[in-house]
């Protein structure tokens, strides 16, 4: 039976290679192809199971018969009863404190259960739980803006009739699987905002994680040391980008916005650690208002914003504050901070470099510079180690030049 199976759905393996889900004419058979591998699966596991229990009551002795009914005692059968319990019938309590246990995944497995199972799986009380711990850390104020947004213009699209095609219901019985990626996601964004599945509400905290997890939405953040594996004048900056995920490779595609008459610019294979939420609300065009001058001393970590000419979007580059020339550096003779002009260092560039120092007003601040050195704008202190931390760990292995 084996080898006649294999043969029967040599056919469907093929048709499913060759045939696009966005070339109509070859969706219902792409879809019986499908059916077909599903079911031989099936199948095999089936008669692998069957096969297994002949051979293992072959090799035991039958026990005798019973020589008479008996009644189990009520203790157990009450054992019995309880692990019977269907999962609906639990006390509220328990049966979300078993959903909160549920990941992701399982979570859109229970929602295909039945009604009642969908709309506490929806919940966004369980799903705002995997955002926050998930995304988090690159999922800022901006990113919601934008969502909200998105949601607000679909709900403003007409809504075409689509019957569920049956690799639409098989994906909802393996959420986040290889039949999703292959198949669900070839369609462009317009078809899949528009095509009915068993997803969940679209202004739910359960569609924004999907929408994310499956690359749907392209979110607003900051990329450190942009354009990493081809261009070293980005070093120790972090740069406003639209991102999208891509699950396959666990990374992110950073598109960074246009400037000037050059089109924008995509970066594949973005790592986590090189991404974060952007920590002001200041458009990447706009100075941002210095509101820590008075408070900078020599030692302080700090990020300034810089352009390299007027079209140039702002990017945030780390430095720290030194000491000037007048000042001897000791700590307790020092009167930097009382000074009007602060002096701001680079120390990943080497000494004498054009790069390496720049002073700038406490109190009068504004953007300054030129076409020759960039524009330098506002300042921002860090104020937690985690954000130095974070600046030093792209420390680069050789001093810029």
């Amino acid at each position: 039976m084996l080898p006649l199976l294999l043969i029967s759905t040599l056919p469907a393996f093929t048709l499913l290679l060759v045939a696009r889900a966005s070339y109509k004419p070859w969706k219902l058979v792409r879809e019986l192809g499908l059916v077909a591998l599903l079911l031989a699966r099936e199948l095999l596991r089936h008669s692998a199971s069957a096969a297994a229990g002949r051979k293992e009551q072959g090799a035991r002795m039958p026990p005798p018969p019973p020589s008479k009914a008996t009644t189990p005692p009520p203790a157990l059968a009450e054992d019995d009863d309880a692990a019977a319990l269907p999962v609906l019938d639990l006390p509220e309590l328990a049966l979300e404190r078993v959903l909160e246990e549920l990941s992701p995944a399982s979570l859109a497995a229970m929602a295909c259960v039945c009604a009642g199972l969908r709309d506490r799986c929806s919940m966004d009380s369980l799903w705002a739980r995997h955002v926050r711990r998930k995304w988090g850390r690159v999922l800022g104020a901006a990113a919601r803006r934008e969502w909200g947004a998105e949601l607000a213009a679909a709900a403003t699209l007409p809504r075409p009739a689509r019957r569920r095609g049956w690799a639409d219901s098989l994906a909802c019985a393996w959420p986040f699987s290889w039949i999703g990626r292959r198949w669900l996601k070839e369609e462009d964004a317009a078809a899949a905002a528009a095509r009915s599945s068993p997803a969940p509400p679209a202004d739910s905290v359960a569609a924004w994680y999907r929408a994310l997890e499956c690359g749907d939405f392209w979110f607003p953040a900051q990329v450190y040391n942009r354009e990493q594996d081809g261009h070293v004048g980005f070093l120790l900056s972090c740069y406003d980008a639209h991102l999208r995920y891509d699950r396959r490779t666990d990374t992110f595609t950073a598109r960074y916005p246009p400037h000037g008459r050059k089109p924008a610019k995509e970066e594949e294979g973005v790592q986590w650690c090189r991404v974060r939420a952007a920590p002001l609300s200041t458009p990447a065009q706009d100075l941002h208002a210095s509101g820590c001058l008075e408070d900078l001393r020599p030692g302080d970590h700090f990020e300034i914003q810089w352009r390299k000419n007027k079209d140039f979007p702002y990017g945030w580059w780390y430095g720290v504050v030194g000491h000037l020339e007048s000042c001897n550096a000791n700590e307790h003779l020092c009167r930097c901070h009382e000074d009007d002009t602060i002096m701001l260092e680079f120390k990943h560039y080497a000494a004498g470099s054009r790069w390496r120092q720049t002073t700038v007003s406490r109190k009068d601040h504004r953007e300054k510079g030129d076409e020759t050195d960039g524009f330098y704008g506002g300042i921002r202190k860090l104020q937690t180690k985690d954000e130095i931390s974070t600046w030093r760990r792209f420390w680069p292995v050789d001093v810029l030049s």
